[in-house]
């Protein structure tokens, strides 16, 4: 019998049912800590997104009554679409990525990436980015595709963001020792005191579900407030 993952009619093989979403999640959570050293490419803000809502979500779930009040069932309610949203993102930006493979994903429940029908194998949009100096040891890096008028960002893409503390200019890309995968615009970077007055070094690129880059832009510089 096969173990991969299957979709129900409408695609979505996240569990709508609270007991099998908390099995679902407590799952894929597991398997993410086991591996997350290894799967580099996560940032730490994004993982801990992912764990403060999953946790916030299973704590109210496991002390759930049998017999919950109207407002418990609406609270519980609210937390499982903050979860299941975040874990939709989080399937679709981090683990539906070369890194991970196939097995793993079916270990989570996930369906293999060659399954999904519409994947994205070269990203052909640019995006251009300004920097913006505002507070204290906060850079800003407001960024959007290029020649586009508008704000939103390419469909099934994020905006992947490297930085680099140096007084020269890096030689490439390979030196940059920070990336962000920005979800929104404007993101902002922010550095502890002892970085201020210290020079900042940034690139962009589009990257799509499936960990595909776009196009790296050239980079720009600021000196971190």
């Amino acid at each position: 019998m096969s173990t991969t993952p299957k979709k129900s009619s409408s695609g979505n093989y996240i569990p709508s049912n609270a007991r099998e979403y908390d099995a679902f999640s407590r799952n894929v959570h597991k398997k993410v800590d086991e591996n997350i050293k290894r799967w580099t490419h996560i940032p730490d803000s994004a993982y801990k997104e992912f764990q403060d809502a999953q946790n916030n979500f299973r704590d109210y779930q496991e002390t759930f009554p049998a017999e919950p009040t109207r407002s418990q069932t609406t609270r519980r309610n609210e937390l499982q679409k903050i979860a299941t949203s975040n874990m939709r993102q989080f399937i679709k930006f981090y683990l539906r990525n070369p890194i991970v493979t196939n097995d793993e994903l079916v270990s989570m429940g996930i369906p293999p990436i060659d399954t999904v029908k519409t994947q994205h194998t070269e990203v052909k949009a640019l995006v251009k980015f300004s920097i913006i100096i505002k507070g204290t040891n906060n850079v800003i890096v407001d960024f959007q595709e290029a020649g586009s008028t508008s704000k939103a960002k390419p469909t099934g893409c994020n905006g992947l963001i490297k930085h680099i503390i140096k007084d020269t200019a890096p030689q490439s890309h390979e030196e940059f020792t920070h990336s962000t995968l920005a979800t929104r615009t404007p993101h902002t970077l922010e550095f502890p005191n002892e970085f201020s007055g210290k020079r900042v070094w940034i690139v962009m690129c589009w990257q799509n579900a499936r960990g595909i880059l776009g196009r790296w832009t050239e980079m720009q510089t600021a000196i971190i407030p």
